[in-house]
């Protein structure tokens, strides 16, 4: 193993699970996945791993095959957590669980396992690991629910606005919550916190991230939400499937970084 090796993505749901990919193709393991944004010291080199839609899609889909349906979301959740290097935490986890399958799903898996002599001296001394990543997921879940219990809109004009200051990027789940609830109704929910925007129409929901945004003159702008929309289709930085239908569904459940704004 290069114990110099470094990946460098640009921060996606997408990008990270390119990660995955990579090192499976390239069999070589990183020591480091750093955001593009994130690098620790100027100049200093790392493998840049590109985003693809087919490469992504193919390990999003290998966690249910090869570990469990509750993968998928397990890791989803904990990358939008604030969890400090959480994408070699969620590398090795996968990783993990790509050679014990459902033991890493729950921690009564993880026993029963243990319990069946499923587990060596080397997979027991990845429990820490593995309960770490189900905890911080449980707490992603705990805040979302939280949220949903207690969150209120207010209407303005045709679209429904609120605004959030969540611990964790908690958008995306709430996005598809509230596109249920509220499926004929425009809206609009602003997370203060990581300066992001969840916008619902009948097209579909995106989630976008935003810089410098002035919330009360987010509010009073006439034409913002259709000038978040249009972002939507001119900041894309990943190529869609042909079948314009299930891009629509993947969007609630894909975290955008197009910026507006500035």
């Amino acid at each position: 193993m290069d114990m110099d090796l470094e990946y460098i993505y640009d921060g996606t749901f997408e990008g990270f699970l390119c990660c995955i990919y990579a090192s499976y193709v390239r069999r070589e393991v990183p020591t480091h996945i750093y955001v593009e944004e994130g690098l620790p010291l100027l100049g200093e080199t790392a493998t840049w791993i590109a985003t693809n839609w087919q490469q992504a899609q193919s390990v999003y889909v290998s966690l249910s095959k090869k570990i469990g349906m509750e993968a998928q979301d397990i890791v989803k959740e904990v990358f939008l957590t604030h969890l400090p290097n959480k994408e070699m935490l969620l590398f090795r986890y996968i990783r993990l669980g790509y050679q014990l399958g459902r033991a890493v799903i729950s921690p009564e898996d993880w026993e029963e396992a243990a319990r069946e002599g499923r587990l060596g001296e080397k997979e027991r001394q990845q429990a820490p690991l593995v309960f770490t990543v189900l905890e911080t997921s449980g707490n992603y879940r705990t805040e979302v629910k939280n949220i949903e219990g207690k969150l209120h809109f207010r209407s303005y004009t045709d679209v429904l606005i609120s605004c959030i200051t969540p611990r964790n990027r908690v958008l995306p789940s709430l996005a598809n919550y509230f596109e249920k609830r509220f499926s004929d109704a425009n809206f609009l929910l602003y997370d203060k916190t990581h300066k992001m925007a969840a916008v619902h129409r009948e097209e579909g929901t995106m989630v976008t991230l935003l810089k410098s945004v002035n919330l009360p003159i987010l509010y009073d702008e006439k034409n913002v939400y259709e000038n978040l929309w249009k972002s939507w289709y001119e900041h894309l930085h990943i190529e869609l499937p042909e079948n314009p239908r299930y891009a629509l569904n993947e969007m609630r459940t894909r975290l955008w970084c197009e910026i507006t704004g500035e």
